[in-house]
């Protein structure tokens, strides 16, 4: 996927992706259309500020960005200075260590997502995996009666190859982060503190969502039909 560029995603007129580099390492975010003036975007890196459509730069354009974990948050004041008509918003557990980090000040009001969400379109929803230390947060949109969509953060990766970078594709190797989509040991040492909720919670989540579009916050967009059983190989393999 070409880097700093929004780019549709297929069969989602509603959906776009972006990726950016953070540090070394291909990160995604992610934008949902509310209306022609409304959006919200998740995880949004500064340097796709610059290829941000200008019809969609207008003054009264609002907003909404969700931050969907403690550590997903160093685009977000680039985007805040270009859209001074912007919420913030992210999970209870990650608002209090983003200002416990002193990210963000309490002055400056992050919703927190289980009291208040964006104005989601009607087809998505939050998901607020158990287990995780940063208080991550996914979406999920049901894209027909038994089939959906799943935006995550930082569960899974989805590297293509490794990085052409000595430090990042030593760092891949070392921590199975690729190729292919994973689970790397950082996810189970730093990002996940209770393995067994989060593998029966999402075991369970699978069975009832069966995805077939995955955009994980690190990697490649996958779409795939046996997209269900592809996640639960590497959850039970890797938990």
């Amino acid at each position: 996927m070409k880097k700093n560029t929004w780019l549709p995603v297929a069969s989602h007129p509603e959906l776009l992706v972006g990726q950016y580099i953070v540090p070394n390492f291909v990160s995604n975010s992610v934008a949902i259309q509310v209306n022609d003036n409304e959006f919200i975007l998740v995880s949004p890196g500064a340097s796709l500020l610059e290829n941000w459509p200008k019809e969609w730069r207008k003054p009264d354009t609002k907003i909404h960005i969700i931050m969907p974990n403690a550590w997903h948050f160093m685009g977000v004041s680039a985007w805040q200075a270009a859209f001074h008509n912007h919420t913030l918003y992210a999970s209870e557990l990650a608002k209090a260590k983003l200002i416990a980090k002193k990210a963000f000040s309490e002055n400056q009001d992050i919703v927190a997502l289980q009291q208040k969400q964006p104005p989601l379109p009607e087809c998505y929803q939050l998901l607020f995996p158990p287990g995780h230390r940063a208080g991550d947060v996914w979406l999920k949109k049901q894209t027909s009666d038994d089939t959906s969509t799943w935006i995550t953060c930082d569960s899974f990766l989805n590297y293509e190859r490794l990085s052409n970078q000595p430090i990042a594709r030593t760092l891949q190797k070392i921590l199975g982060a690729a190729p292919g989509l994973k689970m790397s040991q950082v996810v189970k040492w730093l990002i996940i503190n209770n393995k067994q909720a989060f593998k029966t919670w999402s075991l369970n989540q699978l069975e009832q969502d069966n995805p077939t579009t995955l955009i994980p916050s690190h990697g490649e967009l996958t779409q795939d039909d046996q997209l269900k059983d592809i996640i639960k190989s590497v959850i039970t393999s890797s938990l």
